[in-house]
């Protein structure tokens, strides 16, 4: 594993044995993820990795890196081709921090503006306002609280992230929705693929 992210993943597994609050833990490791998308040897090893989402069939994958055997927290990667979008989708109850290291993507936040009456109901519907849109470069990093609402799409050029999550997504239910009709569709969200991350 690089250099780098094995420094990474032993400072996260400090923070998570002494701090228990999660919005804290992700507020002392989301500079971790800031300086590790700075390393050199990460950006190269990172042009090999494959694309192999299909956003039309709803199909989505991860790279993962990293699983803890302790903290179960994970370092993943979404490879997105240029004109890609990733569905209208939120995490369900999993705690996410999206670092870009590179390319550039549009990034759009919404909300419900119904009251669902629970975040992981059997609701088919849901009214959304989107709250807020913007373009991300190369170091940026989104702090994604469970069922934040949200979509990438990307420009002229592949974008390569590098996601931390408090757990492996692809085993339960997170939802996906129709952003002109609010329909929400669950599914399990991203296929997880086994990568050796080294240079």
């Amino acid at each position: 594993m690089l250099t780098a992210v094995e420094d990474f993943i032993q400072k996260v597994r400090e923070i998570y044995g002494r701090v228990d609050d999660m919005e804290e833990r992700f507020a002392e490791i989301r500079p971790l993820l800031q300086d590790l998308l700075k390393d050199k040897e990460l950006m190269e090893a990172s042009k090999a990795w494959p694309f192999r989402n299909e956003p039309e069939k709803g199909y989505i994958e991860n790279l993962l890196f990293y699983e803890d055997p302790d903290h179960k927290f994970v370092l993943n990667s979404l490879l997105k081709k240029p004109h890609e979008s990733t569905p209208v989708h939120d995490h369900a109850h999993t705690w996410t921090l999206y670092g870009v290291l590179r390319g550039t993507e549009k990034v759009i936040r919404f909300e419900r503006t119904d009251t669902p009456e629970a975040k992981d109901s059997d609701d088919e519907y849901a009214d959304l306002k989107k709250i807020s849109e913007h373009e991300v470069t190369p170091g940026y990093i989104d702090f994604v609280r469970p069922y934040d609402i949200h979509v990438e799409h990307t420009g002229e050029e592949p974008v390569v992230g590098v996601i931390f999550r408090d757990q492996r997504v692809g085993g339960f239910l997170q939802n996906y929705y129709d952003a002109d009709t609010g329909k929400i569709n669950k599914t399990k969200g991203p296929v997880q693929i086994p990568y050796e991350l080294d240079s």
